[in-house]
């Protein structure tokens, strides 16, 4: 009894991480844009998961045209990790329209073909972007989220077992950023 209530709370736990649908890691060759490399561009034939924050977009003749800061993003749920390392800006495109005010300091995973590079500038530096035709795609939201530190709260719950109910100090809340 106790092996299955185990396994039906890890199911519904890694359903609650799992990537949005069109974006599961499977689906994807390339997960990060530092395994792009100059062969994959010219062959045009790897799909690619990437993902970041946008810091540019404007709108085309019938299409999209993204610039983002690439992140890596989390393997499981597929969401650009906050506090990671950039590793470069590639340039997506996507069909359509997305208003571009909307997309500007958003944070978005998307899956598609590496379709070669594209030169442009990065204030006065050269720059080659890789460029990604964008299949499917997730705008993430940015929520601000208190939290314990789970050392702080360990010397909460001594100081208590020492002094007694109450005490004289109480843990502040920290401040987090999440995606979601």
């Amino acid at each position: 009894m106790k092996n299955s209530f185990f396994l039906l709370s890890i199911f519904f736990l890694t359903a609650c991480i799992s990537a949005p649908q069109g974006l599961e890691r499977d689906k994807y060759e390339i997960q990060n844009l530092a395994q792009v490399n100059e062969e994959i561009l010219q062959c045009h034939c790897k799909q690619a998961r990437l993902g970041g924050k946008v810091i540019k977009a404007t709108a085309l003749q019938n299409k999209m045209k993204i610039e983002v800061l690439s992140l890596p993003i989390l393997t499981f749920s597929g969401r650009p990790e906050l506090e990671g390392q950039t590793n470069g800006r590639f340039i997506a495109y996507l069909d359509g329209f997305i208003d571009p005010e909307s997309l500007k300091d958003q944070y978005i995973t998307m899956g598609g073909f590496l379709k070669g590079a594209e030169k442009g500038k990065i204030d006065q530096a050269d720059y080659i972007y890789p460029i990604l035709q964008g299949k499917d795609y997730r705008i993430w939201q940015l929520a601000q989220e208190y939290y314990y530190d789970p050392e702080d709260l360990a010397d909460f719950y001594e100081s208590r077992r020492r002094w007694g109910f109450g005490g004289f100090w109480r843990p502040e809340p920290r401040l987090r950023y999440v995606l979601y």
